[in-house]
Order: structure tokens, then sequence, then C-alpha cells
């Protein structure tokens, strides 16, 4: 399944940056996540609860930023399971200065396996589902830089 989208953070590149790779950031914008803790350079064990339309369930797993161009780029690699099912996915965080200035465009482009239980009953729901997580994190992290 591909994940893919855009969205326009109303703060300075190297603020959104900063803000993109800070774990207590991630931690407190993931959506339904418990748990956030180093287990290495730029690499976190985490637990999360997520639902999926009457599917809900609890995953642990690992979330890693890699390749990581400052205020451009960084590749983020995410795994994990719970519940019968597993994730694994991986894509690429791009950051570049909104045309009107003092904004940032923030992309993601990548690409999530789901499979078990989640796959199996939740299969269309999947892509919407990632959309609304995914928004639901940068409104977030947009919040996070206006206070």
């Amino acid at each position: 399944m591909q994940v893919k989208g855009q969205t326009t953070i109303k703060a300075a590149r190297g603020e959104v940056w900063s803000t993109l790779t800070d774990p207590d950031a991630l931690r407190r914008c993931l959506p339904g996540c418990q748990r956030f803790d180093e287990v290495a350079p730029n690499e976190w064990e985490a637990a999360m609860t997520v639902g999926l339309a009457a599917i809900k369930g609890s995953y642990t797993g690992r979330v890693r930023i890699s390749d990581q161009e400052p205020q451009r780029s960084y590749r983020l690699s995410v795994e994990g399971d719970g519940g019968g099912s597993r994730i694994r996915g991986a894509g690429l965080v791009t950051l570049e200065d909104a045309a009107d200035g003092g904004a940032t465009v923030v992309s993601y482009d990548g690409d999530a396996q789901v499979m078990g239980t989640l796959a199996a009953v939740g299969q269309r729901l999947l892509q919407p589902a990632a959309r609304m997580l995914a928004d639901q994190f940068f409104a977030c992290i947009g919040t996070r830089l206006k206070e």
C-alpha cells in the first residue's frame, strides 16, 4: 500500500525539522502513542493503540529515522506487531519552503505492508486510515510549533 501526502506547516523549515526529529514531539504527536523509548541514536521502541473502524489494537515496534539531510529530508522506517497483525513500512519525508514564505511544505511518500487480521478485515479502509493518522500527526506538529 502506498502512503503519500503533503501538508503545509506555518513555521520556518528549521523549526519544522527540529520538531519532526524531536523524540518528545514524536511521542506526543504519534496518534495512540503510549510509549516511545530510545534504544539507539535515532531509533525508538514504541507502543501504540490504533483503531481502524471496529478493529482496535495495541502494537509494539520500532521507529527509525535514517539518511538525514538536515532541514531537507529523512527516511522513516516503522515496524510493529500486535493483535495478530504485523505492520512494516518505510518512506521519505521531505521539507521545502512554501512559495509564500514563512511556512514549510512537508511531503511524505512511502510504502506500507499490513499482514494478518488487520489486512484481512480492513483492507479497503487501510489507505484512508493511514491518511487520517498522518493528518492527525502533522496537525499536532503544527500545534506544537505554535506553542
